[in-house]
């Protein structure tokens, strides 16, 4: 065999490993620094559409959570049983101005009432023309290139009516 090929074939085993760790100690680091924490709280009065008579404290790892901020909506997607149960929250500022720490009264639904807070909640395909509601921003961070790292917001949600029955939660994230 060719002394030239068998060292060329050696230093290549030695190589190849030393890459390998480098990878998984780099695509390790990597995945702790975007790793985020999330979890959503609630419950809903029997008649609250389109949640209704529900409660529940979705968190990894038996449910998925996930929270951003896209044209000024913060928004928490909520997904248990691998997909079959499923909530969207969504919170706005008065005339899509971005959220800061506060109370939001007098919260609509963002498609019909664009000047006002907006509120939406959407469950299983199922959402609600008609909201009405308020949420309180206690914190809501975002970074240098200004995107959410940090939210912690409680809201109450009701269909059709100001006076119907309620859908509360609690979102918290931190990324």
């Amino acid at each position: 065999m060719n002394t030239r090929l068998t060292q060329g074939f050696q230093r290549a085993l030695t190589v190849l490993p030393a890459i390998a760790v480098l990878a998984a100690a780099t695509a390790t680091s990597a995945g702790a620094a975007t790793t985020a924490a999330a979890s959503f709280d609630f419950s809903a009065e029997a008649g609250a559409h389109p949640v209704a008579d529900r409660s529940g404290h979705w968190a990894a790892p038996d449910a998925e959570v996930r929270v951003w901020e896209h044209d000024n909506v913060v928004t928490l997607d909520g997904e248990t049983d691998n997909g079959f149960d499923y909530i969207r929250v969504e919170l706005s500022g008065p005339g899509g101005a971005p959220l800061q720490p506060g109370v939001y009264r007098d919260a609509r639904n963002p498609e019909h009432h664009p000047d006002s807070p907006g509120i939406a909640v959407v469950s299983n395909g199922f959402g609600c023309g008609v909201d009405y509601g308020e949420f309180t921003v206690d914190v809501i961070e975002r970074d240098a290139d200004n995107r959410l790292v940090a939210l912690e917001a409680s809201f109450e949600q009701r269909c059709g009516s100001p006076t119907g029955p309620a859908f509360r939660g609690q979102l918290h994230y931190h990324g």
